[in-house]
C-alpha cells in the first residue's frame, strides 16, 4: 500500500466504529491527550483539572503541554469525576451524554465508547492491556474539522495537512521548495504496522466487549451477598465496557487478605489501584495529601479482576469466591 493508506484506512474505520467525523491515530494514549491540549489551545501556566485516580498519563499530558493539573475529587460512588477538563471512564465505565457534564476531552482509554458530539475530542488507548490490545497506540477524534486539522499538524512534526490526511504525498515532498514545517509539532504518528494490526482487531471489538461484560459477569455473581466488598457503581442509564472488574473494600487490611487468598486458592492476585498521582515521588510537588479525600480513601481498598480472558475470569471468580467465604 502507498504511504500511509494503512493508517488512513484505520481512522476510517474507527471514526465510523466510535462515530466521529474525523480520526487521527498516534503512537499512544498519552500522545492524543497531550494533542487534543495543544490543538485546543492550552497554554503554559493554565489550570487543567483532572482526576487523580486514573494512570499518571492523564496528568503527564497537562505537564507535557506546559499546563499546571488541578485534581478533583471523585464521586465516592462511580469513582469518576463530574467536571474536569479530562475526565476518564475509569476500568470502562460510561456516563451517557446527557449526564456528561460536556468535558472538552473524554479519555476513553480504557473503552471504547461512542464518541459524545459535545467534547471537542475523544481520546483512546491501544496499549497492549486495552481492548483493542495493540501492543501500542492511540486514536484521537473529533467532530470539528478545524481541531482535526490542529491535531494532525501538531502531531505530524508541525506539517501543513488536512483532517483526513495522515502523510504528505512523497511527490510534494521531492520538490526542493515544499514548506515542510510551518509550526513546531511532535512525531507522534501511528505506524502502518500497528494500523494494520488495528483494522483486524476492530472486526471483532463487538466480540471483546462482550466477552468482557461476560468476565464481568463472573465476578459479580462471584461476590454477591458480601457485604464488605462493593463493585464500582453503574448508575440508570450509563454503560461499562468492563476493562477490568473493579471492587472496593471496607478496609485496605481485607483488601490486602482477600489477594492473598485468591492467589493461594489457585487465582491471579487482583492488581490494585494506581496510586494517586499527586502521591508519586514525580508529582508530590503538584498537590499535598489530603486533596482529594475521596480518591485517598478508595485508592488503597480498591482491587481490579482482569477481564481479558474468559478462561481465566472463571478460574479467578471461582478463587474470590472461596477466598471470600474463608474470610468471612
Amino acid at each position: 500500500m502507498k504511504n500511509g493508506e494503512m493508517v488512513a484506512a484505520f481512522e476510517r474505520e474507527f471514526a465510523q466504529y466510535v462515530g466521529a467525523k474525523y480520526a487521527i491515530a498516534l503512537c499512544n494514549g498519552t500522545a492524543t491527550l497531550h494533542t487534543a491540549l495543544v490543538a485546543l489551545g492550552v497554554r503554559p501556566g493554565e489550570w487543567v483539572a483532572v482526576p487523580p485516580l486514573t494512570m499518571a498519563s492523564t496528568t503527564m499530558a497537562v505537564l507535557h503541554a506546559g499546563a499546571v493539573p488541578r485534581f478533583v475529587d471523585v464521586d465516592p460512588a462511580t469513582w469518576v469525576v463530574d467536571k474536569a477538563y479530562i475526565a476518564v471512564s475509569l476500568y470502562g465505565l460510561c456516563r451517557p451524554a446527557a449526564e456528561w457534564g460536556v468535558p472538552l476531552i473524554d479519555d476513553a482509554a480504557q473503552t471504547l465508547r461512542h464518541h459524545h458530539s459535545g467534547c471537542a475530542f475523544t481520546s483512546y488507548s491501544f496499549q497492549a492491556s486495552k481492548i483493542l490490545a495493540l501492543g501500542e497506540g492511540g486514536m484521537l477524534v473529533t467532530d470539528d474539522e478545524e481541531l482535526a486539522i490542529k491535531a494532525r499538524e501538531f502531531s505530524s512534526l508541525g506539517y501543513r495537512m488536512k483532517a483526513d490526511q495522515p502523510r504528505i504525498d512523497p511527490a510534494m515532498l521531492k520538490s526542493p521548495t515544499f514548506e515542510r514545517h510551518h509550526l513546531l509539532g511532535w512525531n507522534y504518528r501511528m505506524n502502518a504496522l500497528t494500523a494494520a494490526e488495528g483494522l483486524r482487531q476492530l472486526v471483532r471489538a463487538d466480540a471483546l466487549l462482550r466477552e468482557r461484560r461476560e468476565a464481568a459477569a463472573m465476578y459479580r455473581d462471584a461476590i454477591a451477598g458480601c457485604d464488605w466488598l462493593t463493585p464500582q457503581h453503574v448508575p440508570e442509564g450509563w454503560t461499562h465496557d468492563y476493562w477490568t472488574y473493579a471492587v472496593v473494600a471496607d478496609t485496605p487490611e481485607r483488601a490486602l487478605r482477600l489477594a492473598d487468598a485468591i492467589v493461594a486458592l489457585g487465582g491471579e492476585r487482583p492488581y490494585a489501584a494506581w496510586r494517586l498521582t499527586y502521591t508519586e515521588p514525580a508529582f508530590r510537588h503538584l498537590a499535598p495529601d489530603g486533596t482529594c479525600p475521596v480518591a485517598e480513601s478508595l485508592q488503597p481498598r480498591l482491587m481490579q479482576f482482569q477481564t481479558n480472558s474468559l478462561a481465566s475470569a472463571e478460574r479467578n471468580a471461582a478463587a474470590l469466591r472461596k477466598a471470600i467465604a474463608e474470610l468471612a
